[in-house]
């Protein structure tokens, strides 16, 4: 999986700085779609993310993901974000595990209402 990311400044954590949390967060989208491509519904188990360089508002990135390994249940994931030098701003590595999509609720007209 790749595409463009420009985040924008509603994103930074401090003034200049795209916060953290969302670079994370376009990574493991970023692994989620690479699994999703293999045809597999699957959740986030566990996720590590090195982040090597600030990301800046307005800037146009690279983010790739990619399956490392697919085993049974368990997908091993990495994902990277580029800069337009070819510089990784981040890194991450994930656990993806194969869940079934759940069964429609038996009166679907209520939606995601609770029953609490």
């Amino acid at each position: 999986m790749t595409a463009e990311w420009t985040p924008s400044r509603a994103w930074e954590g401090f003034r200049g700085v795209i916060h953290g949390g969302l670079v994370t967060t376009v990574l493991d989208e970023a692994m989620s779609k690479a699994v999703a491509s293999t045809g597999s519904a699957a959740l986030t188990c566990s996720l590590e993310v090195r982040l090597h360089r600030c990301v800046t508002p307005g800037e146009t990135l690279l983010v790739r993901g990619w399956v490392v390994e697919k085993r049974k249940r368990r997908a091993l994931t990495e994902a990277e974000l580029r800069d337009s030098f070819n510089v990784e701003r981040a890194h991450a590595w994930a656990t993806f595990l194969e869940v079934s999509a759940p069964d429609p609720p038996a009166d679907a007209s209520r939606g995601c209402e609770s029953d609490f």
